[in-house]
């Protein structure tokens, strides 16, 4: 069915931080701030 059969926590969690959205006015990521950005849920998931 295509689903990842070793979807664990730490994976999903660098799902999430490569699919954020970056924030305008913010020069570095991870800031204190905002961390990664806004999150996106369309560009995090593969597929």
């Amino acid at each position: 069915m295509g689903n990842d059969r070793y979807l664990y926590g730490q994976k999903v969690k660098a799902y999430l931080q490569r699919g954020a959205r970056r924030l305008p006015g913010f020069a570095q990521f991870p800031n204190p701030q905002v961390g990664y950005g806004a999150l996106c849920v369309e560009n995090s998931l593969p597929g």
